[in-house]
């Protein structure tokens, strides 16, 4: 009896994960014909992420023994500060960075047998999946289990994820958030009252515990907007929802909260002791007043959509990476969300919830405007409410942008109440001209098929790279990694994950610091980056390779202890014309001891 019981009530679940999978592979389609070959990405923060799920891999195949001979990478590096990338600067600090490392853990089986390139794209295609069971998780507290997951795939599938899908899946695994509000239900508003040593009380308070200390080793800033975001839902549920608490509740809720924190601080431990280890940046990682929603974006469709662009036409303070340009829900929403807030906010069913998710989705969206407040590009208001969070030590490096998940969730809150109001009254000309307007607004907001490119790797590094380089040697690749925010511009990141790490990388792109700056996002120039950089920036002719300062840039190299450079040729980014860095580095360092598979490699011990 239980059995079924059991069945009954997963099988719609079960449906809504097919649906929903069904719907992520359409979207992500190219991704899906070829995982090991294409990431859907404007920009190449995709190699950042790859390299941290090889990274994962790599050290728990150390940690328990299956690392090759001599490779010194899986064993000596830890989860979350390595030398395998900046390796004459010091290494990085993953506990600053986003290395991804509880969704890197539970994918190492997988890029184990596939690779990081496919872990990453499983990762991706998963993330809508993911974010709508977890939305659906919250939503199906206060509604039905059709308009809640109607609503809830609309989160999923939202500007937002799918925005940030393009090379931040960081930031679109975004299910911390929705599950974070279920529990805050579940311990303020549960009718009876749970007594504090019952299961009604630990095991949400446990939950959120796991839950927020998992959110800490996927993106802290998703956790510190999650954060923000409750306290908006808490103070919303004090002004429109007192008639569904009580100081019991309360009380309950600050008890769960206060066990659930320390939990997840104890999980937390060793990223937040890392944090203060070397190579941690020294200020604020980003500017503030240039990622902020502008508030146009609600309403002017950006790339993701159908009916996108796949550009904005607000103007920035800066160029911003289109993967952040996720506000757009449409025109046709707000106006149902108006209308439904206006016609059902005095039912004494939807009263409390639309009051509650109504003052929460607009405390947020004005934190998301940032500071200044911008209207087409324009500073509306010079000082916006986010000027208080950009006060405080740590939340000051949220970009504002990123809080629109949380508007976003409250947008579709109400838009489930009156999907479900419509179809409770679908003989009413009121509820069918709701209906209406939801399908339109739904249209808007259907994700296009999102393009995707092809990562270049050479065969070099999953054929030859163990019998040419041995493990353990210290690689400087040209092209290096950029830190530039378009395709391919930090591949040989990508090159050294799918080696295996068999070689440690003088270059990367990363946050840090250094000796010279309080805030890097690669590592330094050495003598040799240095002698190029008006080749690499400003097209000028590669230097003299019979010169001085050539040869003193090389012997610095080996001085520091680098084994080998490894040029492909082939790469995208790589300046000058056909031959002519081949040529340079044959003449600066003599013939090749490789030269086939794509890359050309040069020992620096002889």
């Amino acid at each position: 009896m239980f059995a079924h019981s059991l069945r009954r009530r997963i099988r719609p679940w079960l449906w809504f994960t097919v649906l929903l999978t069904a719907a992520s592979i359409c979207v992500f389609g190219q991704v899906a014909a070829d995982p090991g070959g294409q990431v859907v990405a404007g920009n190449d923060d995709s190699s950042l992420f790859i390299w941290w799920l090889g990274h994962a891999a790599d050290v728990v195949a150390g940690r328990l023994g299956f690392a090759p001979d001599g490779d010194q990478a899986g064993t000596a590096d830890g989860l979350l500060y390595t030398e395998a990338m900046n390796t004459l600067g010091g290494g990085v600090n993953g506990a600053w960075n986003t290395s991804l490392a509880g969704l890197a853990l539970i994918l190492t089986p997988l890029t184990w047998v596939a690779g990081p390139i496919i872990s990453y794209n499983l990762l991706i295609i998963s993330t809508p999946v993911l974010v709508s069971l977890a939305t659906a998780v919250l939503f199906t507290r206060f509604l039905r289990r059709l308009p809640a997951f109607a609503a809830s795939g609309g989160v999923g599938f939202s500007s937002y994820v799918i925005a940030q899908s393009s090379g931040h899946p960081n930031l679109a695994f975004a299910v911390t958030p929705p599950l974070v509000a279920a529990i805050i239900i579940t311990l303020l508003v549960r009718a009876p009252a749970p007594a504090l040593n019952s299961r009604g009380f630990w095991i949400p308070t446990i939950g959120l515990g796991l839950i927020l200390g998992f959110q800490f080793y996927v993106s802290t800033e998703v956790l510190a907007g999650t954060f923000i975001a409750a306290l908006c839902l808490l103070v919303s549920i004090a002004v429109f929802g007192r008639r569904l608490t009580t100081a019991a509740g309360w009380q309950r809720l600050a008890a769960g909260g206060v066990l659930g924190a320390l939990l997840a601080l104890f999980i937390a431990l060793p990223l937040l002791l890392t944090m203060r280890g070397p190579n941690a940046p020294e200020r604020a990682i980003r500017p503030h007043g240039v990622w902020n929603t502008d508030l146009l974006d609600p309403i002017i469709p950006a790339a993701p959509t159908l009916i996108g662009s796949g550009t904005s036409p607000i103007p920035r303070v800066l160029d911003i990476d289109s993967a952040e340009l996720g506000a757009y829900v449409g025109v046709p929403a707000l106006i149902a969300c108006v209308v439904i807030v206006v016609c059902l906010a005095r039912t004494r069913r939807y009263r409390a919830i639309l009051g509650i998710a109504s003052a929460t989705g607009v405390l947020v969206f004005a934190f998301s405007l940032g500071s200044p407040v911008l209207f087409n590009g324009r500073v509306a208001v010079e000082t916006g409410p986010f000027a208080l969070v950009e006060a405080v030590p740590v939340l000051d490096n949220i970009l504002p942008m990123r809080l629109v998940l949380h508007s976003t969730i409250a947008l579709y809150a109400i838009l489930g109440c009156g999907l479900q109001w419509a179809l409770d009254c679908s003989q009413k000309r009121s509820a069918q001209a709701l209906l209406g307007l939801l399908l339109v607004s739904a249209v808007c907001v259907i994700p296009g098929v999102q393009t995707s490119r092809e990562v270049f790797v050479p065969e070099f590094y999953t054929e030859s790279i163990a019998e040419v380089i041995p493990a353990g040697s210290v690689v400087k690749t040209v092209p290096r990694p950029l830190a530039w925010a378009e395709p391919h511009a930090d591949e040989a990141m990508v090159w050294q994950s799918v080696s295996g790490f068999d070689y440690r990388e003088t270059g990367g792109y990363f946050i840090g610091s250094s000796p010279d700056s309080a805030v890097t996002f690669s590592a330094p120039e050495d003598p040799f980056d240095e002698l190029l950089r008006g080749s690499l920036f400003s097209g000028e002719p590669l230097p003299d390779p019979d010169s001085a300062e050539l040869g003193a840039a090389i012997d610095e190299l080996r001085a520091d202890g680098v084994d080998y450079v490894v040029l492909a040729p082939d790469a995208p980014l790589l300046p000058g014309g056909d031959g002519e860095y081949e040529d340079f580095l044959t003449a600066g360092l003599g013939p090749p001891v490789f030269a086939e598979e794509g890359v050309r490699v040069y020992s620096l011990s002889r």
